[in-house]
């Protein structure tokens, strides 16, 4: 039973990925008529502000979301499913927060540049799939199959 949970967890996980990084491409920023994916809308906030060196470099890693989420599938498919699982939860919480506070912030129709809720709905929906599915992971494998539950060596 514990392997189909961990096996279920673990297409979860890799279904909640592939979303997360779909969901970056997806509309994020409207400015007049035109729709930005998440990637534009960086490179317009970096274009109008001075950002200081953090918010820089968190705006530099959002480029690395779907390379790091191609990087949890194969160790997925590689059978470090642990190592992937931990990973996933952490990308699943930074994404996943990301997209919710601009999902929160959507919505404003009246305004000549606003944050629309698609790209930030469906990257909040696949963390939330990711991160579950990890868990699912965690919880169903065991680090040592041949230690017993008082922790002494069979």
């Amino acid at each position: 039973m514990r392997s189909v949970v961990a096996w279920i967890g673990t297409g979860s996980g890799a279904a909640g990925l592939l979303l997360v990084v779909v969901g970056t491409f997806l509309p994020w920023l409207r400015s007049g008529s035109v729709l930005r994916d998440s990637y534009q809308a960086i490179g317009s906030v970096r274009g109008l502000t001075n950002l200081n060196a953090g918010v820089g470099a968190l705006l530099t890693a959002w480029i690395g979301i779907a390379p790091f989420a191609v990087l949890c599938v194969v160790l997925f498919t590689l059978g470090l499913r642990r190592t992937a699982a931990g990973l996933v939860v952490l990308f699943g919480t930074i994404t996943g927060t990301t997209a919710g506070v601009a999902a929160v912030q959507g919505g404003d129709e009246g305004a000549l540049i606003g944050i629309t809720v698609a790209g930030p709905v469906v990257t909040l929906c696949g963390a939330v799939l990711a991160v579950v599915g990890a868990v699912a992971v965690l919880t169903a494998t065991t680090r040592s199959a041949g230690r017993n539950p008082g922790g002494a060596q069979q």
